[in-house]
């Protein structure tokens, strides 16, 4: 194999790992948001039953439907992140294609992984990424450039 070859199929061997893992990512967002999104109906759908009975309810019902529809905004919050999650993707889908298209700049491949990593909001995200890069971005990042931001299962990351 020639050395021009060599670099083409590494190009090729890279460019298909980085779509891989962008299909991941949103994938994750993806799978992530479902939950939110149906917790949403159902707080809405409550809102909406409610709303139908206004006349009818009491103060202390009242209440209960200001907490529900405090409990709906709350969970429009999954929205701001995935929107984050997605738009950090797609500057990497970008990124990668200038890589593809153009002469290797800086940090190589290996600088375009390591740039969403740290822009990726959570170690799940994280995670995902590193299954298609765990060496480089550990090499690249020494041992971890940024502290990890933990949140208790279930909880919601406010930005």
């Amino acid at each position: 194999m020639t050395q021009e070859s060599s670099a083409a199929e590494t190009m090729r061997q890279e460019a298909a790992r980085a779509l891989t893992a962008a299909g991941e990512q949103i994938a994750l967002a993806l799978k992530e948001s479902q939950p939110q999104v149906e917790a949403l109906g159902e707080a809405l759908q409550q809102l909406a039953v409610s709303l139908a009975r206004k006349d009818e309810l009491t103060a202390a019902q009242m209440v209960g439907l200001n907490a529900a529809m405090m409990q709906a905004v709350n969970r429009l919050q999954f929205y701001d992140r995935m929107t984050q999650h997605l738009s950090h993707v797609q500057e990497y889908l970008a990124r990668s294609a200038r890589q593809i298209g153009g002469p290797e700049p800086a940090g190589g491949w290996t600088g375009v992984h390591q740039q969403l990593s740290e822009r990726l909001l959570s170690d799940t995200q994280r995670f995902h990424l590193g299954k298609s890069f765990r060496a480089e971005l550990q090499a690249a990042a020494g041992a971890q450039t940024r502290a990890p931001r933990r949140a208790a299962p279930g909880d919601i990351d406010l930005f």
